[in-house]
């Protein structure tokens, strides 16, 4: 027994570092096994959209009051904006 592991010792590591690198692939990268049928995978709005669709549904209550436009303060507002001026174009870069 101690003559055949001798002469063997190489190839008896080597599948037994291949045994090892299997387990540890298929147990951390593999996907893990789909139901074939599921009341999950009957859903027909993935909740993203659902959490989508509720967002658009308040957007869309949303009224906005446009009588802050005629109010005094709004209309007593200044406007302190400059003018670019257009400058000559230089070189090119290199």
């Amino acid at each position: 027994m101690i003559d055949l592991f001798k002469k063997f010792k190489t190839v008896i590591i080597v599948v037994l570092l291949i045994a090892i690198a299997f387990v540890i692939y298929s147990y951390f990268f593999a996907k893990p096994a789909e139901p074939v049928l599921s009341a999950e995978a009957v859903s027909a709005i993935p909740s993203v959209d659902q959490d989508l669709i509720a967002i658009l549904l308040e957007l869309k209550s949303i009224k906005l009051d446009d009588a802050i436009f005629s109010d005094s303060a709004f209309k007593s507002l200044q406007d302190f904006s400059q003018e670019l001026v257009q400058e000559p174009v230089g070189r090119n870069n290199p």
